[in-house]
């Protein structure tokens, strides 16, 4: 199959990212998860009170959680659109 210059699209970043924002939802709050998680860590590293490897591991399994819980909750939202729902627009 042939391709022509109308076929071809650029997207910029921010087009990719809302595209994938509407496709999956739970993609943008993990990320918005990691970037609070991150700025947390940075925050609370410098006003810490204990030792340096016990901080950043409580930190790695805060982060951990929050990934996980985005997720399940994720997996739950579209088992519920597919089965409960029966939405003929999901793959």
């Amino acid at each position: 199959m042939a391709t022509t210059d109308n076929d071809i699209v650029d997207q910029t970043l921010s087009e990719k990212v809302l595209e994938k924002g509407r496709k999956s939802p739970f993609l943008i709050a993990s990320l918005i998860s990691l970037v609070g998680i991150c700025g947390y860590g940075a925050y609370g590293f410098k006003k810490r009170k204990t030792s340096a490897q016990l901080y950043l591991l409580n930190l790695r399994v805060a982060a951990q959680g929050t990934a996980i819980a985005c997720l399940t909750i994720g997996m739950g939202y579209h088992m519920i659109k597919k089965h409960i729902l029966h939405d003929e627009n999901e793959p």
